[in-house]
């Protein structure tokens, strides 16, 4: 059963394309000024202040860990207060964050920046930028604009970190910090502005079979009743799986090729970052016309493929053949949540189920690299730690079998 729409050319039309435009700028700034400044700031803070590399990194995974948590927080608010509240306030909060990036001079004030903006910054995360797409297209036409709003997940880290490493080596981390500030506030205000107000009832509306005025278009879930637990826990596991073993291999390729003797890794490393570029255009192209399983099945073979080269890599030319192939894996991951969470569950409890997804994903990210820290301890080389990722991304492969079809796929 879906409610139709009294202007179902919406989702065609420039304002919706408008709401994915300002979707991937949210997106760019949240990573860009969040997960991959992270390295700039640290090394500020070891060769300016006291702070150490350990405590550093402690900062880096209490940012990565609230930010996951703090989607929990804003799904619960959006119905209440709306996407524009939700965003304005993050923005000018996290903007006060940023501009006292270059007052903290020991370890526990990081850890108190960092774990407040983590918690207020997920106010403009894929959480609700997903929702602002949602609320435009419903979800029988979500895939690809979805994609297109998530590309700005990389996009962040290609443009602004390069960016902020400059400016922050050039001009201090308190002047840096301010400048980010100030353009965070003027550009997610007027991004804000464009996201409706519905307070997301029209999801809640059209999903239980209630028509409204302008209502959008949406079916009832999939998956109801007790299987509810177990489906969703099923999509936790296995892309939280996935999305560590990308971190993993990620974090650790550097090392990997300076232990072994490999040239220039960080040519591999950038690779992954281009690669990721392409497999989300890739994705744009290709997600309305495969089935999610096939996609999510193929992305984890992908994985393990690319896992397994670079566990055996020796040579700089089969590290790029992994990283090339991790690249392509990289971002596609975190759009097939979404779209799993919405195919399966529905729209009434999409906001609230994908803040939890995140959550996982979020502690599946903060552990990998520790993860493959302790486990080539133990094993004194890289070939185990990252067959054993391999090993987790072939399970997770072997779980998103298990899921039942998304409604498209039936």
């Amino acid at each position: 059963m879906s409610v139709a729409a009294p202007h179902v050319s919406e989702a065609k039309s420039r304002g919706a394309w408008g709401i994915v435009a300002a979707a991937f700028v949210m997106l760019t700034l949240n990573t860009g000024f969040g997960f991959y400044s992270l390295g700039a700031f640290s090394r500020a803070y070891i060769d300016n202040t006291d702070i150490s590399l350990t405590a550093a990194s402690a900062g880096a995974t209490i940012f990565l860990l609230s930010n996951g948590i703090g989607g929990i927080p804003v799904a619960r608010i959006l119905p209440r207060f709306g996407l524009r509240r939700v965003i304005i306030v993050s923005a000018i909060i996290s903007a006060g964050c940023l501009a006292l990036l270059g007052a903290v001079q020991n370890a526990w004030q990081l850890w108190a920046l960092y774990l407040v903006y983590g918690l207020v910054s997920a106010g403009f995360s894929m959480i609700p930028a997903s929702t602002m797409v949602l609320e435009r297209f419903g979800d029988n036409k979500l895939a690809r604009p979805l994609a297109v709003a998530a590309a700005g997940l990389s996009v962040g880290g290609a443009v602004f970190a390069p960016i902020v490493t400059s400016a922050v080596q050039g001009q201090g981390l308190t002047a840096t910090g301010i400048a980010m500030g100030a353009v965070l506030i003027a550009v997610l205000i007027p991004v804000a502005t464009v996201a409706k107000s519905s307070k997301a009832k029209e999801l809640a509306a059209a999903s239980t079979g209630t028509t409204t005025p302008n209502a959008i278009v949406v079916a009832p879930p999939l998956i109801t009743g007790s299987r509810v637990t177990r489906v969703f826990a099923t999509v936790c596991v296995a892309f939280g799986l996935l999305i560590m073993s990308q971190v993993a291999a990620i974090t650790h390729m550097l090392t990997l090729g300076v232990e072994r003797g490999i040239s220039n890794t960080a040519l591999a490393v950038s690779l992954i970052a281009a690669t990721s570029v392409v497999g989300r255009v890739l994705g744009i192209i290709v997600l309305p016309h495969v089935p999610l399983k096939v996609l999510s099945f193929s992305m984890a073979v992908f994985q393990v493929t690319s896992l397994m080269i670079i566990a055996f890599a020796h040579s700089l030319p089969v590290l790029i053949i992994g990283a090339v192939l991790m690249g392509v894996t990289v971002g596609n991951n975190q759009v097939f949540i979404p779209l799993w969470i919405l195919g399966l569950f529905g729209a009434e409890r999409y906001a609230h189920l994908f803040a939890r997804a995140n959550l996982f994903t979020s502690l599946g990210v903060a552990a990998a690299p520790l993860y493959i820290g302790l486990t080539h301890q133990f094993s004194g080389d890289y070939l185990v730690p990252f067959m054993l990722v391999a090993a987790g991304s072939a399970v997770a492969g072997l779980l998103i079998v298990t899921l039942p079809n998304t409604r498209r796929e039936h």
